[in-house]
């Protein structure tokens, strides 16, 4: 599939999932009018690119920094915007690591290389950031720095390019992986505290004619 295609796919996707009522599932605490216009804001600069000291820098790059800073700035503890930034930095030396690696470990490729990078950076996004729109600003600005990386380290065999297909098919991919672990473990966690309620009733149930 060429890039860029898999971006509009999930687009789509997404577009479909939240106009049938699942916004409040997957996104909680992110308003509608805040989310139409992050679709049609990407829409617009997804080809859109400018030249910016040498560096071909497409719009996406900059909506996606646009939001991530904009959490950061809303975020009314120094200590938890230390802690996104921090997990951004992780986040983004894992994407790193993966592109420049996955190829030389084909013995954990699930499905493909991008699938595998995508899966795993969006599972530690979920395990480390919570709430949504946490969870997609550490997970953009990680996935930014990771691309910069990428860039910084090839510079010599291509022109620096930030934001292109490649890079916004690996971001939906992230983000819809992120958001379906997060999903899943919070369905873990709250079957495993309804089976722990049912045990202790169930003993207490059993005790109490004893202590009778």
């Amino acid at each position: 599939m060429n890039a860029g295609y898999v971006s509009l796919l999930l687009i789509v996707v997404a577009l479909i999932l939240f106009a049938s009522g699942w916004k409040n599932v997957i996104l909680r605490g992110i308003t509608p009018t805040s989310l139409l216009l992050f679709f049609m804001l990407w829409i617009l600069f997804m080809r859109w690119s400018t030249d910016w000291g040498g560096i071909r820098v497409y719009g996406c790059t900059l909506l996606l920094l646009a939001v991530s800073l904009g959490v950061m700035v809303r975020t009314p503890s120094f200590l938890y915007r230390f802690h996104l930034l921090s997990i951004a930095l992780l986040l983004g030396s894992v994407y790193f690591f993966l592109r420049e690696t996955l190829h030389l470990m084909p013995a954990v490729i699930w499905f493909s290389s991008e699938w595998t990078i995508a899966a795993s950076v969006g599972f530690l996004a979920a395990a480390l950031l919570r709430w949504p729109l946490l969870q997609i600003a550490g997970l953009s600005l990680g996935l930014l720095i990771g691309d910069v990386m990428l860039a910084c380290a090839h510079r010599e065999q291509m022109g620096m390019t930030l934001g292109q297909a490649e890079f916004q098919d690996a971001w939906w991919l992230t983000a819809f992986a992120a958001r379906g672990c997060s999903l899943l473990l919070e369905g873990m966690v709250a079957g495993t505290k309804r089976a722990f309620k049912r045990a202790r009733q169930r003993i207490r149930a059993d005790s109490e004619p004893e202590n009778d």
